[in-house]
C-alpha cells in the first residue's frame, strides 16, 4: 500500500512532498518552536532595546609632521535613527582633529587629523574616539581607541642628468647652465628634495676626438654639490669648428644618460639641451629615436625634456611622451631661450618646479597611507529565523539556537520522509530501531546545516544582499545533506542524486521562506507572531521541496523502473539499478512487501544496460524489456524502460552428476536467498532462430528454453552433455593484500568501479 488510500492516486514527487511538508510542520509545531523560545538569549527584541550606539575607527593612522591624514569611522544605532557625533581625545601635542557628525541616513564618516609644523614625531600614541547620539532624554555614547603615529617627513628623491650639446654653436648654454645652476639645485632644496645632478656632453660621434662623454665627479657620474658640478661645467670648452655638419650625436647621449646608475627610489629627469637634429649612421632618424624610446623605457625614466629648435621638435617628440611620467616631458623652444628676458633661467625655474612636483608625486614616504576601515563593523546579532535582533556578544548563543531550531524541524522531515519511504515499498511502518535512526540523521544534517547558514549569515555584517545568499547556502547545505542521507533507502538512488535534489529543494524551501517572512514582516501582525508564522512557514516549506526534489531527481535521472499495481488506481515505482529489487512476502529481506506471495518470488536488476527478472521460485532469469509483467501474489509488476525489445529466459544451473545435491545448493554463487545466482545471459547467434526470441545458449548441464513476450517458458530443447562442476575450493588462509576489487563482506573480487560491484553472495552493492 503507497500511502492512504486517499493519496495513493497522487504522483510520487507529490505524495512525498506532502511527506516532507507534513514532517516539517510537525516538527516546527511540536519541538523547534519550544526549543527556540527556551534558547532565546536574555536581550529582548529589537523594539524593546534601549537607546544604543556603537563605533569603530581604523586599526591605525600616521600623520606626517606638517601635514594632514584623515581615518574612516562607522556607526551602528539601536533604537534611535538621528545624527551620530564623533569627537576625538588624548591626541599628541601638535595634533588637532575637528568633530565629525554622521548624518541620520549615514553609518560612516572621515576624521581628519591636522599635524603642525611644530609637532614632535611620536612612535605611536593610542587616542579616544567618541561617539554620541541618540534622544537627549536618554543619549548613548561609545569610544574607541586608536593608535596614531606621528612621522618625520622625509625628503623626496630625485636625479637630474643634462644631456647638453658642446658643439661650437652651443657656448651659450654651457655658460647659462654654469650661471644658473644654483638657482636651480636652491629651489630643489627648499621643497627637501633631495636631489643629485649629472651631466653628459656631446659633439658628433661620427668625427675624429669627438664623441659622447658622461662627466664624472669626485663621487662618480652624480653628484649633491652644486659647486662641484658648476666647476665640471665651468671647465667645458667648445672646440672652433667642432660638430662638423648640422646634426650632433643626441640620441647616443641619452641613452648613455639612460645607463647611469640612478637610485631605485629616486625620480628620475632628463634634460636635452641641443640646436640640432639626431645625427643618424644608419637607418631613417625615426627608427634611431624609437631606440631610444625603449632605452628610456627600459631605465625606467620618469621624464625626458628637451630644449631643441622648433624644426627639430617633431622628431624628439616621442622621447617626451616615453617616461613614466603620465603628463610627459616639457618642451622649450630654443630660439624663446636665446631671445627671452631671463633666458636660460626661466627654463632651469621651470623645469626645477617639473622636477619637484615629480618627486614629491612619486616619493611614498611623503605621502601618508589613508587609514584603512575597519573590519569590525559594530552592529546588532540578527538571527535567521526571526526579526529579533540581539546585543552583540550572543553571536555564539544565536548560532546554536539557530542549528537546534533547524535540527528539530529536519529530524522530523528525515523521519517522516524515510518512513514514507518504507511504507511506499512494504506497507508496513518502521521499526523503533529506524524511528531513532531517522530522527538522529535528521538531528544531525539539520544542526549541521542551520548553525553554518546562521554563521554564515554572521558574517555578511549587514550586507543585505550577502545575507541573503548566505541564508540560502546554509538551507541548501542542510538540504544536501537530507537528501543524501535519505538516498540510502530509495532503491538504487546515487547519493549525488540525493545530495543534488536535497540542495534544489533546500534552496527552494528558503526561497519559500523568505517570501512568506517577507509578507508576514510587512503586515500588522505583532512581530512575535509573525516570526512564529514565518518559522512554521520555513519548516513546511523546507520539506515540501526537499521531499518533491530528491524524488524528481530519482525520476528524472533513472533509466529503467518498475510499476508495482496494487489496484487499478493504486501504483508505485520502484527505480532498478545493479542492486536487486526483491518482491515477496517476507517483509524484512524484501524491498516490496506482496501479500501471498512466496518470502522472495522476484529479483529485478540492471546488468549490462538489460533488466533481469530473476524467478526464483522457477530456477530461470528473464532478460526483461519495455512491458513485461508478472504477478506476485496481489500485485502486478511491470518493467518500465522506454524501449521495446524481446524477453529471453535462461535455466538455472543444476547439481551435476557425482556432485552431491548439498554442496551444490550452497555453492559459491548462492546468494543469501539461498538460490543460485544468475548467470549472464548471452544472445544466440543462430539464424535458424527469430531474433526477437532468440533463445541464450546453456552454460551447464540444464535445458535451456526460451520464453514468451511475458516470460513463460517455451519446449525445452535437448542440451549437449558437459563435464560436472567441480565447485570452487576456498583457500584456507586469505591474502594478506586485500585486493581494491574485493567484496567487504565475503571477500570474492568483482571488478568494476565503485559503487557500480554488485556481490550476489552478500546482496550488497560496493
Amino acid at each position: 500500500m503507497p500511502a492512504p488510500r486517499w493519496l495513493s492516486v497522487l504522483p510520487k514527487p507529490i505524495l512525498f512532498g506532502l511527506y516532507g511538508a507534513f514532517g516539517g510542520l510537525v516538527g516546527a509545531l511540536v519541538l523547534a518552536e519550544p526549543l527556540y523560545h527556551l534558547l532565546a538569549p536574555a536581550e529582548g527584541a529589537a523594539a524593546e532595546i534601549q537607546p544604543q550606539v556603537a563605533v569603530v575607527a581604523s586599526p591605525a593612522v600616521e600623520v606626517f609632521v606638517g601635514g594632514q591624514n584623515r581615518f574612516p569611522v562607522q556607526v551602528a544605532r539601536e533604537g534611535f535613527t538621528g545624527p551620530v557625533s564623533i569627537h576625538v581625545e588624548d591626541l599628541p601635542p601638535g595634533i588637532t582633529a575637528a568633530p565629525v557628525v554622521i548624518a541620520a541616513d549615514q553609518t560612516e564618516g572621515q576624521v581628519t587629523l591636522i599635524a603642525s609644523p611644530t609637532a614632535a614625531s611620536v612612535a605611536t600614541h593610542t587616542a579616544k574616539v567618541i561617539a554620541t547620539g541618540g534622544p537627549e532624554s536618554h543619549l548613548a555614547s561609545a569610544e574607541t581607541t586608536i593608535p596614531v603615529r606621528v612621522l618625520e617627513a622625509q625628503q623626496p628623491l630625485a636625479d637630474v642628468v643634462f644631456v647638453l650639446d658642446i658643439s661650437a654653436s652651443m657656448q651659450w648654454a654651457i655658460d647659462d647652465l654654469k650661471n644658473g645652476i644654483g638657482q636651480f639645485t636652491e629651489a630643489l632644496s627648499k621643497a627637501r628634495v633631495d636631489f643629485r645632478l649629472g651631466l653628459v656632453v656631446f659633439e658628433d660621434a661620427t668625427r675624429p676626438n669627438e664623441g659622447v662623454n658622461v662627466i664624472h665627479f669626485k663621487g662618480g657620474p652624480f653628484t649633491a654639490d652644486t659647486a662641484v658640478f658648476r666647476e665640471e661645467v665651468s671647465q667645458l670648452r667648445i672646440k672652433i669648428g667642432s660638430g662638423g655638419d648640422i646634426p650632433e650625436s643626441s640620441l647616443e647621449a641619452l641613452v648613455k644618460a639612460c645607463e647611469l646608475p640612478f637610485r631605485k627610489e629616486a625620480t628620475k629627469v632628463l634634460l636635452l639641451i641641443t640646436d640640432a637634429p639626431p645625427q643618424v649612421s644608419r637607418g631613417r632618424p625615426e627608427q634611431a629615436v624609437e631606440n631610444v624610446v625603449v632605452a628610456i623605457r627600459e631605465s625606467k625614466i620618469d621624464a625626458v625634456h628637451t630644449v631643441v629648435h622648433r624644426l627639430d621638435e617633431a622628431i624628439y617628440r616621442p622621447l617626451t611622451q616615453a617616461g613614466l611620467d603620465k603628463d610627459g616631458g616639457r618642451y622649450f623652444n630654443l630660439a624663446d631661450v636665446v631671445r627671452g628676458e631671463d633666458g636660460f633661467d626661466a627654463v632651469l625655474r621651470t623645469f626645477g618646479s617639473a622636477v619637484t612636483s615629480a618627486a614629491i608625486a612619486k616619493n611614498p614616504a611623503n605621502q601618508p597611507r589613508i587609514a584603512e576601515k575597519s573590519q569590525d563593523v559594530p552592529r546588532v546579532v540578527k538571527s535567521l529565523q526571526s526579526r529579533e535582533q540581539t546585543a552583540a556578544g550572543s553571536e555564539g548563543q544565536t548560532v546554536v539556537r539557530s542549528g537546534v531550531w533547524t535540527a528539530a524541524i529536519a529530524a522530523w522531515i528525515g523521519l517522516a520522509l524515510v518512513a514514507g519511504q518504507h511504507h511506499y515499498l512494504r506497507g508496513s511502518w518502521l521499526s523503533v530501531g529506524g524511528i531513532c535512526l531517522a530522527l538522529m540523521g535528521g538531528f544531525g544534517v539539520g544542526c549541521l546545516g542551520g548553525a553554518a547558514g546562521q554563521g554564515l549569515y554572521l558574517l555578511a555584517k549587514g550586507n543585505e544582499a550577502l545575507s541573503i545568499i548566505f541564508q540560502v547556502l546554509g538551507w541548501s547545505l542542510l538540504g544536501a545533506l537530507a537528501g543524501a542521507g535519505l538516498s540510502m533507502f530509495i532503491p538504487n538512488m546515487k547519493w549525488t542524486l540525493g545530495l543534488l535534489g536535497g540542495a534544489l529543494g533546500g534552496a527552494l524551501g528558503c526561497g519559500c521562506y523568505l517570501a512568506v517572512s517577507g509578507w508576514l514582516s510587512s503586515s500588522q501582525l505583532p512581530g512575535g507572531v509573525a516570526d512564529s508564522l514565518g518559522r512554521l512557514s520555513g519548516g513546511l516549506a523546507l520539506g515540501l521541496c526537499i521531499g518533491l526534489m530528491v524524488t524528481i531527481a530519482e525520476t528524472v535521472f533513472r533509466n529503467a523502473w518498475l510499476e508495482i499495481r496494487y489496484g487499478a488506481r493504486e501504483t508505485i515505482t520502484v527505480t532498478l539499478g545493479p542492486e536487486p529489487v526483491k518482491i515477496g512476502s517476507d517483509a524484512k529481506n524484501c524491498t516490496v512487501w506482496a501479500r501471498g506471495a512466496p518470502p522472495v518470488a522476484l529479483r529485478f536488476f540492471l546488468r549490462d544496460g538489460q533488466v533481469i527478472c530473476d524467478e526464483l521460485t522457477q530456477g530461470r532469469e528473464v532478460v526483461a524489456s519495455d512491458g513485461f509483467q508478472k504477478e506476485v501474489g496481489t500485485l502486478t509488476v511491470c518493467v518500465r524502460t522506454g524501449q521495446a525489445a524481446a524477453h529471453t529466459t535462461v535455466a538455472r544451473q543444476q547439481p551435476a552428476k557425482g556432485v552431491p545435491v548439498a554442496t551444490a545448493a550452497r555453492s559459491e554463487s548462492a546468494d543469501d536467498d539461498g538460490f543460485e545466482l544468475p548467470l549472464p545471459v548471452t544472445p544466440s547467434r543462430s539464424s535458424a532462430v527469430p531474433a526477437s526470441a532468440a533463445p541464450v545458449p546453456p552454460r551447464t548441464t540444464s535445458p535451456v528454453a526460451t520464453s514468451t513476450a511475458q516470460g513463460s517458458p517455451l519446449p525445452e530443447k535437448t542440451a549437449q552433455p558437459v563435464k560436472p562442476a567441480i565447485p570452487k575450493i576456498q583457500p584456507a588462509i586469505k591474502p594478506t593484500v586485500k585486493n581494491p576489487n574485493a567484496c567487504p563482506g565475503c571477500g570474492r573480487v568483482i571488478p568494476g568501479a565503485p559503487g557500480q560491484r554488485y556481490c550476489m553472495m552478500c546482496d550488497k552493492t560496493f
